[in-house]
């Protein structure tokens, strides 16, 4: 008794760009986390400061030592650009590209007439100035 043991759904793959599986993806934004990725590049992950751990390029430079320096070799971050603006898109954007069609919360907000308020507040005047010796 031989059997042939298909399977129907593909197989799990790992996003390069945020490591979640293809399964916790929409079509499109596999898509958009794909075209993000530089082709014959090698990548890393770095993190800058107390951030979260992003996708990089590595890129070596000729230096005057050569191989020897470690400063012959420059980790560059990999973000998603947003459509209108151009700029680099947060992790809690990349995450919902798909959602925002690859615009930043901010040009979303504006095409869809909605107010935008994202950080329109430095972070100490948040809770009625609190942080800053504040009343509440």
């Amino acid at each position: 008794m031989s059997q042939t043991l298909t399977s129907k759904q593909p197989a799990k793959l790992r996003c390069a760009f945020c490591g979640k599986n293809n399964h916790e993806h929409s079509t499109e934004l596999w898509q958009i986390h794909q075209d993000a990725i530089p082709a014959n590049a090698k990548l890393a992950t770095m993190q800058l400061g107390f951030g979260p751990r992003t996708l990089a390029k590595i890129v070596k430079w000729n230096t005057v030592n050569g191989d020897e320096s470690p400063y012959h070799v420059e980790y560059i971050p990999i973000y998603i650009s947003c459509k209108e603006c151009g700029s680099s898109m947060s992790s809690s954007e990349a995450e919902v590209a798909d959602v925002l069609s690859q615009h930043c919360l901010k040009c979303f907000s504006e095409m869809t007439d909605q107010e935008y308020s994202w950080h329109s507040k430095p972070w100490w005047e948040v809770n009625g100035g609190k942080y800053m010796g504040g009343s509440k």
